[in-house]
């Protein structure tokens, strides 16, 4: 069967913020910066990296209910690094995610089954910043010396990102993945509930949010554009496609190149976009389902597969 050859499911995006600070950097005096990326001709574009977008997910599994998620515990050393139960069989995000355990009792990690790209801005960085003031007047300081003035860096952006996953590892463990007492004793979880963690990391990529200042710059991180293709290859063939022009018209010839001179790793794909967010004529899109139609397609055919 075709469907047995499949083993990567990649997930491609567009999300779009109107105003936004997602992702900080170092603070420059009393300006908070955004983490940024210098191109060939100066120019500095933001992005979000892949640790934050991880940190989102995992964040929508919490918001979503999901109990089987790994504790983080405390690093046995005042600077050491805070460590998850590491756990696979057990927790979904030391399987999709991966952790390292470097503790004087156990040494052990997982690579993540899911490869994270980060959220690169397509427009360059415009030095744009929200001013703000820490008031006294609540707290009856002196109102005539004014407040504690602060900056924090903003941007009108669209960003692109990628997910790449392993489906052949998804629920799969080797030896050195499993804690001392599960080795050569557990070393796959049914398929059902292989499948039914990959359907609950679809589901978090649909309903995504957040990054930082949320209480001043709420940010919508769920995808506007969507190309979800199942593969026979190991290959993010859209990692440098998507794009959208001065216009904000998304780039379809683009999306259809990549398409076309893929279609031999390719066994399925779905495409989606969120309806008055791009300036494209009617005629361009019209061939796209929805952003939800197009989740609900991929968890259908997943039931399907057999990996």
């Amino acid at each position: 069967m075709e469907n047995e050859k499949v083993n990567c499911l990649n997930i491609a995006y567009l999300f779009k913020t109107s105003i936004g600070s997602i992702n900080g950097s170092w603070t420059e005096g009393n300006i908070s910066t955004v983490k940024k990326v210098t191109l060939p001709n100066g120019k500095q574009i933001p992005y979000v990296s892949g640790q934050s977008i991880k940190y989102q997910i995992r964040k929508a599994w919490k918001e979503m209910g999901l109990p089987n998620l790994s504790k983080v515990k405390q690093a046995d050393k005042k600077a050491g690094v805070d460590y998850t139960a590491g756990e696979p069989d057990i927790y979904i995000d030391d399987d999709l995610l991966g952790f390292m355990i470097a503790s004087k009792n156990e040494n052990r990690r997982r690579t993540a089954v899911v490869r994270t790209s980060a959220a690169i801005g397509i427009f360059p960085f415009r030095n744009d910043r929200d001013l703000g003031t820490k008031s006294k007047e609540e707290t009856g300081g002196d109102v005539s010396a004014g407040g504690n003035i602060f900056e924090t860096e903003i941007y009108y952006n669209y960003f692109r990102v990628n997910f790449l996953i392993e489906l052949d590892r998804i629920g799969r463990f080797k030896d050195f993945e499993l804690s001392k007492e599960k080795k050569d004793k557990l070393m796959e979880l049914p398929l059902e509930e292989r499948k039914n963690r990959i359907k609950n990391l679809l589901k978090a990529i649909e309903h995504i949010w957040g990054g930082g200042k949320q209480s001043r710059f709420l940010t919508d991180m769920s995808p506007k554009f969507l190309a979800i293709t199942f593969q026979k290859t190991k290959s993010p063939i859209f990692l440098e496609t998507l794009t959208v022009s001065q216009n904000e018209e998304l780039n379809i010839d683009a999306i259809n190149e990549v398409l076309n001179g893929n279609k031999n790793i390719i066994s399925k794909q779905f495409l989606g976009i969120q309806n008055g967010i791009f300036k494209n004529k009617e005629d361009d899109l019209t061939n796209l389902d929805t952003i939800s139609d197009t989740f609900s397609k991929a968890v259908e055919y997943i039931n399907s597969l057999e990996f």
